[in-house]
This record gives C-alpha cells, sequence and structure tokens, in this order.
C-alpha cells in the first residue's frame, strides 16, 4: 500500500476527480484482448501479452499496486468472500491466461488480471488507453446531430400524420421555432406522410438546412432549421389517454439541463403537479446511471422523511499513528431520506418496467414502491442492488476503475439483489405494458386506487455469471452502451475518509 498509503497520509484524502487527463500510449502495441480464440485451458499456457520488462521500479508495476490497494480498501467481496489473494499472486512476470472482463494494453495486463481474478462481473479496469474514454463517457452529454425533436404518426379519420412531440432544449429545431403539436407536412418540399420519411430527412447531416413546413392550429408555417448539434434529453413527457406518461431513459449528470436529469425531472414534475392527479413512470430499457440523481428524483415523488434507499458502502478506517499508521476497510451503513416534501409527491403512480430496468431505475422503482405501495406493469427487473464506485488512477498512470463497492437495500431491509422487482402485472408485450398501466391510472382517478401486491423475486435472474458479462463486453463507444454494459449504479469516489 505504499503509494495509496502516502496518499492516504499527506492529504487525509483521495482526491478523484471526475474529469481528468489520460496519457496514452504511443505506438503500435497489440491490445489485451480480453477473449482470445483458441483451446488455453493448459494451465502451461502464457500470455504471450505480458510485459518482458515489468519489475517493482515500472509504472505497470506501480499501476499493478495502486489497483489492488483500492480493491482492498473498496471492493465489496474483498475480505467479505476472501476474493483478494495475496499481493504476490499478481506480480508473476508473465501472467496465465484467464477471461478479462477489462481492457488493457499489453503494458498492464498484470493489472488486467488482477481484476480478472475477481467474481463481480461489474468490476473492471482500463489502462491509459482506453481511461479518458471511459470517462468521458460517463461525464459528458452525448451531442447528437439531427434537427432535436421527434416525431409521431397520428391517425386522423383515414390518413396519417406525422406530428411533432418531442423538441429537445436548445436544439437546431427549438432554435428553429419548431414547436410541440406541430403536423409536418413537408421537408425540403417532400410530402410527409409517413414517420420513416420523416426520420430519414432529419437523420443528422451537420449543417445541412431543412424548409420544414408544419400546419399549427389554422395556419401553415415555413420553418427553416439548420441540422446541428444537440444534446439529448433524458426525460421524456407524453400523454396516453389524457394520462401523463414520463419517460427516464437513464439518470445522468450532463443532459439538457445545468442539473441533469434530476433538472428535467424536476421541470416535467411542475408541467403536471397541478393539473393532473395520476401519472405512468416509463423505466422500461433504462439501465441506471448516476446514484445521485436517481436518488433524488426519487425524493421528488416521496413525502419528507421517506426513507429513499439504505446503502451499505465500503469506505477506509486507520489505526495506529504516523509511519506505522494502518488502513483497512470498513462498512458505513447509510440511510437516504427525502429531505423536504417532493414536488410529485401528491400524485398517484405507475410504473412500468421491464427486463433491462437495472440499478438506478430498480433503487427508484424500490423507494417509490415501497413507500407509496404504487403498482408495477411488465417484467422482473435485472436485479441490480450494488453500485461501482468511479475511481480514476492519477496517482500512477491514469488508468480508470469501476469497483464495486455498495450494496442496497430498501427501509424495510429487503434486498432486490440478483432476484429483481416483480411486476404486479406481468406483461412481454410493450403496447400491452402501456394499455394496463393506463387502465389502472384512469381507475385510480375514479377512485379504484391499487395498491402493489408483488415484491422481489426469489429465483436468480442469471445476470451476475462470469460469464455473461465476458460474452457481452467490447469497449463501449457512447454512454448508453457503457451504461448497459455496467447495468449502471455508479458513484464518484471523492474521499478515502
Amino acid at each position: 500500500m505504499k503509494i495509496l498509503k502516502n496518499v492516504l497520509h499527506i492529504s487525509g484524502a483521495i482526491a478523484l476527480a471526475s474529469i481528468f487527463s489520460a496519457c496514452t500510449e504511443s505506438g503500435t502495441e497489440p491490445i489485451f484482448n480480453p477473449n482470445p480464440v483458441g483451446d488455453y485451458s493448459s494451465s502451461s499456457y502464457k500470455n504471450p501479452y505480458s510485459s518482458a520488462s515489468f519489475s517493482p521500479n515500472s509504472i505497470q508495476y506501480e499501476e499493478l499496486e495502486y489497483n489492488y490497494d483500492l480493491l482492498d480498501l473498496y471492493y465489496l467481496y474483498a475480505h467479505r468472500n476472501g476474493e483478494l489473494k495475496d499481493f504476490d499472486n499478481y506480480t508473476m512476470e508473465y501472467v496465465p491466461y484467464y477471461d478479462s472482463k477489462s481492457y488493457c494494453t499489453k503494458k498492464y495486463a498484470n493489472t488486467c488480471y488482477l481484476y480478472g481474478d475477481m467474481s463481480d462481473p461489474f468490476t473492471r479496469y482500463f489502462d491509459p488507453e482506453y481511461a479518458q474514454q471511459i470517462m468521458d463517457l460517463l461525464t459528458y452529454s452525448e451531442a447528437n446531430v439531427g434537427i432535436g425533436a421527434q416525431a409521431k404518426e397520428v391517425k386522423v379519420n383515414d390518413s396519417i400524420k406525422v406530428v411533432i412531440d418531442q423538441v429537445y432544449e436548445n436544439g437546431p429545431a427549438e432554435k428553429a421555432g419548431l414547436a410541440v403539436g406541430d403536423t409536418v407536412l413537408k421537408i425540403n418540399d417532400l410530402d410527409i406522410t409517413y414517420i420513416e420519411r420523416f426520420d430519414a430527412m432529419t437523420n443528422g447531416r451537420n449543417s445541412e438546412r431543412l424548409t420544414i413546413e408544419v400546419n399549427r392550429g389554422d395556419s401553415v408555417k415555413s420553418l427553416t432549421v439548420i441540422q446541428g448539434e444537440y444534446n439529448t434529453p433524458t426525460v421524456f413527457l407524453t400523454f396516453e389517454d389524457s394520462i401523463p406518461v414520463i419517460r427516464i431513459t437513464e439518470f445522468d449528470q450532463a443532459s439538457t439541463t445545468p442539473k441533469g436529469s434530476y433538472g428535467e425531472f424536476v421541470r416535467t414534475l411542475k408541467k403536471i403537479k397541478d393539473d393532473y392527479k395520476a401519472a405512468i413512470i416509463d423505466l422500461r430499457d433504462n439501465p441506471g446511471g448516476d446514484v445521485e440523481h436517481c436518488s433524488k428524483m426519487s425524493g421528488e415523488l416521496l413525502n419528507a422523511g421517506d426513507t429513499i434507499i439504505i446503502d451499505i458502502e465500503t469506505n477506509v478506517d486507520s489505526s495506529g499513528y504516523g509511519n506505522s499508521k494502518n488502513y483497512f476497510q470498513k462498512f458505513d451503513t447509510t440511510a437516504y431520506t427525502a429531505e423536504t416534501d417532493g414536488i410529485g409527491k401528491n400524485l398517484y403512480y405507475v410504473f412500468l418496467a421491464n427486463e433491462n430496468s437495472a440499478s438506478c431505475a430498480e433503487l427508484m422503482l424500490s423507494a417509490v414502491t415501497v413507500n407509496k405501495k404504487s403498482p408495477v406493469v411488465g417484467q422482473t427487473t435485472y436485479g441490480k442492488g450494488i453500485g461501482q464506485y468511479v475511481i480514476p488512477t492519477t496517482y500512477v498512470a491514469d488508468g480508470l476503475a469501476l469497483i464495486t463497492g455498495l450494496e442496497s437495500m430498501d427501509k424495510n431491509g429487503g434486498i432486490y439483489h440478483k432476484v429483481g422487482i416483480v411486476p404486479d402485472y406481468a406483461i412481454d408485450d410493450s403496447d400491452k405494458q402501456m394499455k394496463k398501466a393506463v387502465e389502472i391510472a384512469k381507475n385510480a382517478l375514479d377512485g379504484n386506487k391499487e395498491e402493489r401486491k408483488e415484491g422481489y423475486g426469489t429465483e436468480s435472474t442469471g445476470n451476475f455469471a462470469k460469464a455473461k458479462a465476458r460474452s457481452s463486453f467490447t469497449i463501449p463507444t457512447s454512454k448508453k452502451e457503457l451504461l448497459d454494459q455496467m447495468s449502471g449504479t455508479y458513484k464518484f469516489k471523492n474521499s478515502a475518509k
């Protein structure tokens, strides 16, 4: 613990920034393949990508040492399950073949081997060649190119109309004056009679000028939209049979508002809280995201004092003084509660979820359904009640560690990890799911409020085998892909105190 101990001793905390500059390797070193092809079952097989210059004075050795200490202090199962072996087990000059969940160039094969030895499929390492790319995906909003609006088909009498149903804040469409409810008649003089043609004409050719003719009320307007970059929202408001539907695609600190997904959610709740008594919250295919955002967003649906979630988090404790000071892992139990009455506390909610609703999405489901008895429609969720610390190894090589260091339970001690959250109405078809949710919400308006009857699953969802994580893991190129792989609750680790 030489490097990490010095950091702890001198500063009293690990300064783990959410944005950092990574040093990438130059040259044409081969990439360390996490899934080599061939028969490597023999114990005598040696990985050809290991560095022959591996020694205690090398940066790759120090990176291994630092990451070993991070796992020792923060990995949930390091000591609870006895997974972390003695350091010498990971210092061989040539590491044997293993199935990795991480990505490394050959220089850092030992560190990848260390992480590959852990059972948790979400505890991963990215060496300096990949670290900045992953951090960017976590901390920056993804800018798309297009008009920054969505449309849907609406049947009017015997004809199909293409109607704008989403206009993204600060996007090209909003700047040009396009509005929700506009019926699109033509784009560049081409009749728009079905949604596929609208999508094809607005598919993201940067700087392309589009003349969009729309019907708005009793008038026809011609708008000029110049396609360009726009930030993608994470919270969408639509209506089904007069019932507001809030769809949350992920929980993100960077979106169309300075306050990220939380800011979008607050803005949406303010639009409906006074005029509606029931709403549907759609968490289908939501892989999770930033735990701070999903906790705060959940609190906006609850009463002051309601317990949102109880987290058991790994942290660092110490004993002794001066050069004899020792650091070791401890577990902190923290209950997160709603500090004030939520903006949407008075509404009746129906939740939509499916097998891809994971992590932070499950946190919201658990928090609100336990406190408000809100019913759930859809499928049993993914079952991820653990979260990862995001820790840049800035003090050594500028790699990036994702380490499982927290697990969650509801206010009653209930745990959905590995078993998922069971719906009250198990329905596979997405259209039928929405139809049932609308039916429940409308019944509530008539005074027939259904309460949640189901709870958590009793059998494993099968999503936590290392083999499954390996088979699906490639270097992610988008935030959605990364969150899908992480099934993502993550937390930037700011302190070792």
